[in-house]
């Protein structure tokens, strides 16, 4: 199979999967507006609590983009039946995830007392928390079809998926929050209700959608597979490293968010907003990253090793582009940004002074954002994931953190922010070292050899099963 790498290609990847992106990162700005409509102690314990609910879920959304990458390489390879396996590998362990995060919403409490938030924003942050991580099976259910999507190069359906969501997102937030039309009046609460809603009956509509069309009939996804051991660790092997990775990046960041917590309810809130807007570009960057993956995946697959480079470069030219306009929009509207968060005049008045220098680190970040996540991308497209995994550790706890601390004593609000500015660029620079390097792609062009030995006894298994059951035995 030739995998066709264009810009055009590209873009008709990427493209789909900037507007999935953007819909969640849209569910996140409009969440945030409208609670800021509540005040800024509610803006900031949503802040707070959206913070802490991905530092837990990190861990299994990192576990569960193996799919991704193992589904394109499949792909690339002609292999399609095996395409089904592996998604079916992916259920099993988004099943194991749902549990797991589950048991550990009790958690939450605790750890915002520990924070020192104030106690108003404590209990919103709590509330939100537990209701986003008791209906995580939703999430894990829509990761699990949304990657086996992309692998294939479907990403119009996650977008398709993501534009619903959206809407589901808005109204039901809307209604809950405020009380409108007979609802519950469930406050900052009603963010997490609506969010957990919409992401459950989006999930369902996905997964549908594999068991029971051409798309998942043509790889043999719709009828149930086994575990298979070798392919269960074979994934493990590549997605575990992002699990641990994401899951420790964002207690770094979790950490920050609690020294900011303990500068006081307006630093929090201008922080929540500027990480709101900030998301915008992160999202494109990850978006871009996610297209990465998956042709450098199928690349591979196909053996096509002389082409992986090629798309790294073409998409690092393309992410460029965009976030030249985002830092127009940073450098240049920080006081409509804002507007967007803080209706309220004495709200606005309060939040901008802390706002206006945040925009312009965000900025500055973003020189090494592109290139930092479309290094990852492409390394996870080869199942490298452990180098990533020890570099993000690395900087994110020997660096970040203790630079966190020390410039929030010393200098505030700004001097907690500037190390953002340290820690990717030492990312960025320390994966160009990798990628620059053959190893990486040579061991993912062999990713697929130690599958095949384990899967041959399965797959003699499943044809002899399906032989059994033929209607001419």
């Amino acid at each position: 199979m030739n995998i066709d790498i264009s810009y055009r290609r590209i873009l008709t990847l990427a493209g789909p999967v900037v507007i999935t992106q953007m819909t969640h990162t849209a569910m996140g700005l409009i969440d945030a507006m409208m609670v800021g409509r509540l005040g800024v102690v509610a803006l900031a314990g949503v802040g707070l609590g959206a913070i802490i609910s991905w530092w837990l879920l990190g861990f299994f959304v990192g576990l569960l983009q193996g799919v991704n990458t193992f589904v394109a390489q499949f792909f690339g390879a002609g292999k399609k039946d095996r395409v089904g396996v592996a998604f079916w590998q992916g259920l099993y362990l988004a099943a194991g995830a749902g549990v797991a995060v589950l048991l550990a919403a009790p958690l939450s409490g605790w750890a915002f007392r520990v924070m020192g938030a104030s106690a108003e924003v404590q209990a919103i942050a709590t509330d939100y928390t537990e209701v986003r991580l008791g209906a995580a099976v939703g999430l894990m259910i829509f990761l699990v079809a949304e990657n086996y999507y992309r692998g294939l190069g479907r990403t119009e359906v996650p977008m398709f998926a993501g534009l619903i969501q959206l809407a589901l997102n808005c109204g039901l937030n809307y209604l809950l929050i405020f009380g409108v039309w007979g609802f519950p009046e469930l406050g900052a609460a009603g963010t997490a209700v609506g969010t957990v809603i919409a992401q459950f009956l989006v999930a369902v509509g996905l997964l549908a959608g594999v068991l029971a069309t051409k798309i998942g009939r043509d790889y043999g996804a719709t009828r149930p597979r086994p575990p298979e051991s070798a392919l269960l660790g074979q994934m493990l092997r590549v997605s575990l490293p992002i699990g641990v990775q994401v899951f420790m990046e964002m207690g770094g960041i979790s950490v920050f968010t609690a020294l900011v917590a303990n500068l006081g309810d307006a630093e929090m809130a201008a922080t929540n907003a500027v990480i709101h807007a900030w998301s915008v570009s992160f999202m494109l960057a990850v978006a871009l990253a996610v297209g990465c993956t998956t042709l450098v995946g199928q690349c591979l697959g196909a053996r096509q090793l002389d082409d992986v480079r090629v798309v790294v470069r073409r998409v690092m030219w393309l992410g460029y582009g965009a976030m030249a306009i985002m830092a127009v929009i940073y450098v240049g509207f920080p006081g409509w940004l804002m507007q967007l968060f803080a209706r309220e005049a004495g709200d606005l008045a309060a939040l901008l002074p802390y706002a206006r220098p945040l925009f312009l680190i965000a900025t500055l970040c973003l020189v090494f954002e592109l290139p930092f996540n479309i290094y990852s991308g492409a390394l996870r497209g080869a199942g490298d994931t452990t180098y990533p995994m020890v570099v993000n550790i690395g900087v994110a706890w020997l660096v970040f953190v203790p630079l966190v601390f020390f410039a929030t004593r010393n200098w505030g609000l700004v001097g907690a922010w500037s190390c953002f500015i340290v820690h990717v660029g030492l990312l960025a620079g320390l994966l160009a070292i990798r990628v620059r390097g053959r190893t990486w792609i040579e061991r993912g062009a062999s990713l697929l050899d130690a599958e095949r030995a384990g899967a041959g006894a399965t797959a003699a298994v499943s044809e002899m099963d399906d032989l059994r059951s033929s209607p001419a035995l």
